[in-house]
């Protein structure tokens, strides 16, 4: 069976763009159809989606999407690898970016470290979110994914170098603390603060003196933001044990931080103090 008679078992809104009525058994024996096909199927459902404003393919999004999700259920690795393997593979193919922009985000649900070069392919692309979508794609296979951020950081400008920046902290990558620390010191607000988030991530004693120094030199919003993350370092290290070193973080803000709109650092300051005795 083809895939455009497959997803003939999904419904097309009714009026007002609701998806009133669902025979959820014939869903379900679509999704196995579509599992059962392999790559042959998959590919003929990719090429089903369209642009948005291009053409009716709300069948073939919802198809796609229940089975990415379906095979992400417990027993199921068999099945979510193959799913995984074939969907990535459709990404090499020549769609719209709007399509493969879709198919990232249901990567995000089933792929697995198999599917993250593929998938990091995109991280300086800027085009329709792409890097965007790559990126969280890769953030929820984890940790293993660091090194595509570390090798597409010099490479991206704009909004994906911020995002890769981000991605680099989001998972916590303790090899990437001078880059951290270099972004610190730039002229763009948002990557000193991705810089100095990534800093505060790792949680790394080493830097509680530069994460407090730069932290002082930031005025207005990103001053807020960067004392924010050195209350964060603090309870990170309290409850790394690194009892000594947090007061000593707590202190040195409560003693810079006396400005009249920073009474509630204080405070903060005051509370973490008091949960360290």
């Amino acid at each position: 069976m083809s895939a455009k008679d497959i997803i003939q078992a999904f419904p097309t809104p009714a009026s007002g763009g609701i998806l009133s009525t669902i025979d959820k058994e014939a869903c379900e024996k679509a999704v196995g159809q579509i599992l059962d096909g392999g790559e042959k199927t998959l590919h003929e459902l990719a090429d089903l989606l369209v642009e948005p404003g291009k053409g009716n393919d709300v069948q073939a999004r919802h198809a796609l999407h229940a089975t990415a999700i379906r095979v992400g259920g417990p027993n199921k690795a068999k099945q979510r690898k193959a799913f995984a393997k074939a969907l990535a593979g459709t990404l090499a193919d020549d769609r719209p970016k709007a399509v493969k922009g879709f198919i990232l985000r249901q990567l995000q649900i089933c792929a697995g470290n198999e599917q993250a070069a593929a998938i990091a392919s995109f991280l300086t692309d800027e085009d329709e979110h792409l890097y965007e979508y790559s990126a969280q794609a890769l953030e929820a296979i984890g940790p293993s994914t660091t090194d595509h951020f570390r090798k597409a950081y010099p490479k991206a400008k704009g909004a994906p170098r911020l995002t890769v920046l981000q991605g680099l902290g989001f998972l916590r990558d303790e090899k990437s603390v001078k880059v951290f620390r270099s972004a610190s010191k730039e002229k763009d607000l948002e990557i000193r603060l991705a810089g100095l988030w990534g800093l505060m991530r790792i949680a790394s004693t080493e830097d509680m003196q530069f994460l407090l120094d730069t932290a002082a030199k930031e005025e207005g919003w990103g001053r807020i933001k960067a004392t924010g993350y050195c209350l964060q370092l603090a309870e990170a290290l309290a409850a790394a044990g690194k009892k000594k070193e947090a007061a000593k973080l707590y202190q040195n803000l409560k003693k810079s931080r006396t400005s009249n709109n920073e009474s509630h650092v204080r405070l903060a300051c005051d509370k973490g103090l008091a949960k360290l005795k």
